[in-house]
This record gives structure tokens, sequence and C-alpha cells, in this order.
């Protein structure tokens, strides 16, 4: 697939969940291209996990089309820990390795690569649930580069580490990105989107309230002054703040 071609493209996204009266999602739009990064912006109740959810396929789209190349791999880093704690790294790596029914040599290949790009092999051999917080992040994004998606979706991936671990974290998604991956990152870090996105989708009450490239936004409407950072930009589209 060529540079910037369309992994994923959603329109005019809908969804309610029984028993609520208002939409999670109210015509949504959203296009992952190969090589760049969105960042998924929206204080709490927006409406960003339910698209996350439609996007992977965890739900199913009540209105609107999701569009996705078929031969490309989509892989989801959820918020949650997504393992198996009293299995070591490298056991739970190899565990899901063997779910993508691959040829035991591929398999073998990829967990190393998923070890040596995560910089687990001091952890290997530990049991996952004795491992620090940035770890088991580590951790959790090695079991979905297995996949080697086109195109991966990352939820809060930094919540709970330390300066250190946030930095690492962030230098691999924006490695991955420049070696062509789609990435959509949720995060409540405004600092974040800043380092390694290039685009923002901003929701609130399920619809989009701002999109596209992050440098044109920011430069605010015409006839205006632009906004001096992210923080100001949000609140300019939503009146609160991200963690409101």
């Amino acid at each position: 697939m060529t540079a910037g071609a369309a992994v994923i493209a959603a329109e005019q996204l809908t969804y309610r969940y029984a028993g609520q009266d208002e939409p999670a999602l109210r015509g949504v739009d959203l296009t992952l291209l190969r090589g760049h990064a969105i960042g998924l912006l929206g204080p709490n109740g927006s409406g960003k996990s339910t698209l996350i959810n439609l996007l992977v396929g965890l739900r199913q789209p009540q209105g609107g089309r999701i569009r996705r190349e078929p031969s490309q791999s989509v892989a989801w880093v959820p918020q949650e820990y997504a393992f198996y704690p009293e299995l070591t790294c490298m056991e739970n790596l190899r565990f899901f390795a063997g779910m993508l029914d691959l040829p035991g040599e591929e398999a073998a290949r990829r967990v190393e690569s998923a070890v040596h790009t995560c910089m687990l092999q001091e952890f290997a051999q530990r049991r996952a649930r004795h491992c620090s917080g940035g770890v088991r992040r580590r951790l959790n994004l090695g079991i979905a580069l297995l996949q080697q998606p086109a195109a991966l979706l990352l939820d809060e991936p930094t919540a709970g580490v330390d300066p250190q671990s946030r930095a690492f974290l962030l230098d691999r998604v924006r490695d991955m990105v420049a070696a062509g991956t789609s990435v959509l990152y949720a995060t409540h870090y405004m600092e974040e989107v800043s380092a390694v996105c290039s685009h923002i989708l901003l929701l609130d009450h399920g619809r989009v309230l701002a999109s596209g490239d992050l440098a044109t936004l920011l430069r605010g409407p015409e006839g205006q002054a632009p906004f001096a950072d992210l923080e100001a930009l949000f609140m300019h589209y939503t009146q609160r703040r991200l963690r409101d």
C-alpha cells in the first residue's frame, strides 16, 4: 500500500446504546491514512471509546459505514491490560502469536521483533504481574505489534506510567508512523498529541467539533488570533478542559 492511502475510512457513523436517549455517536467521519497519526480528543463521555469499538469491529455501526482494506490488519491497544498476569512476558507473546495461525518460524520471528521493539529483553522471563506499569504498557503494545498492523488504535497507551516510560512509548509510536503505520491515538494528555500526531479529531457529545491538520487548526479561524496551544483550541470548541 502506498504512503497516504486509506487503511480505514468511516463515514457518517452513528451509534446509540440501548436505554439511552442520546446517541453516543452522531454522523462521525474519520479517515486513517497510512503513515499518519490522528489524535482522538474529547471529554469523558464524548464517544471516543465507542468510535474505537466500531473501528476495531467490537460493535457494528447502526448508521453509516466503515471501509477497511481487507488485506490490512488493524490492531487495538486497549486502556486495560490485555494479557495474562500469571504468564511471563515471553509466554504472553508466544501465546498471542499462536492465535494468529502463523507458521512456527514466522511466529517466533514476530515475537522476537516485539521483544526488541518494546525492549522487553530484561523482562522476558518475568511474570507480567510482577512488572512495573511501564513494562506492562510495553507488553500491551508488543502484543498488538505481533499482527504487524497497518492501523494501530491506541486507547490511553501511557496511562499510569512514569515519564521515562511515557517518552519511550511515544518514541515507538513516532517510529511506527514514520515506517508507514496508521495510528489513532486517544489520550487525555495534550502534550502527547502534539508530540506524535499531525492531525486531530475532536469529539464532544458524539459530534465532531473539529478535525484536520493540527497546525492549520491551531492557526484559528480566519480573522481571529491563533490558539496558544492545543489546550486553548480544545477549550474554544468545548468550553471545558479535556479532563473535565
